[in-house]
């Protein structure tokens, strides 16, 4: 998606005429495909929080102060790959200035889980007999994401896999502002590693580790002690995401 790409990197930096975004996006063969893309409630819908001020186009996270953003950080469990598997579980907290205002939490039915995720989340298939379809939790959990900022540890995999199970079950794709709490800590918090049971152990974030909920609550916890930490010319939420991909990490010995 090298064009959509493109088109946010611009809308983070100022804002577009309406007719200079649309042709943008015309040229989002993944975006021409599945909605009307004149239709600026259909990008919000999908997550992009934008708005149209009579002949222009705005990144609302651009301008926003990160204190008054809502973030929500997420975790989800699979039965393998994103090719041939699916989500068992999704986990979320949504936090804005801190403060927790949130919570999301649903088992998925699959018809098997292999023994190693078994071994790994404790999650067995007897579990997601009665748990609601694919369809019915991407539902739901679309109406919480809203326009939040899609936060996860290796926000990559836990958001293409979720945008992808929402395309093939026909809901679109996600279009949220994403952070990913790794690039964030590396940025933040000097460690030798950056994996999530290991900064829970050298942040002293006491939970269960590998169930979605919970890993999520830690991710949390870890985006919460990385804000604290930012630089003070870091204000708004695009400054920050940039933050996140561009700046120089911090090192062990400072």
């Amino acid at each position: 998606m090298k064009h959509l790409e493109n088109l946010l990197n611009l809308l983070s930096n100022r804002n577009l005429s309406y007719y200079d975004f649309i042709a943008r996006a015309k040229l989002v063969d993944e975006l021409t495909e599945i909605f009307d893309i004149r239709d600026i409630d259909i990008w919000q819908a999908l997550g992009l929080d934008i708005s149209r001020n009579i002949h222009k186009v705005e990144l609302n996270t651009r301008v926003r102060p990160i204190s008054e953003q809502e973030f929500c950080v997420v975790d989800i469990e699979t039965n393998g790959g994103m090719s041939s598997g699916q989500i068992i579980e999704i986990g979320a907290v949504k936090i804005k200035n801190g403060v927790e205002i949130g919570r999301f939490e649903s088992l998925v039915y699959a018809k098997e889980v292999p023994e190693s995720i078994t071994e790994l989340t404790g999650i067995r298939q007897e579990d997601l007999k009665n748990a609601p379809n694919l369809n019915h939790v991407l539902e739901k959990f679309r109406v919480f994401l809203n326009k939040s900022v899609f936060i996860a540890h290796n926000v990559n995999f836990d958001y293409n896999f979720i945008s992808n199970s929402m395309k093939n079950t026909d809901f679109g794709i996600l279009l949220n502002r994403k952070i990913c709490t790794i690039e964030l800590a590396k940025r933040t918090i000097p460690s030798e590693r950056y994996g999530l049971g290991y900064l829970k152990e050298l942040l002293g974030i006491n939970n269960t580790h590998h169930r979605a909920l919970n890993d999520a609550i830690s991710a949390c916890e870890i985006f919460k002690i990385s804000l604290s930490k930012l630089p003070q010319n870091v204000k708004t939420v695009e400054e920050l995401i940039r933050f996140t991909k561009n700046s120089n990490k911090v090192k062990i010995n400072q």
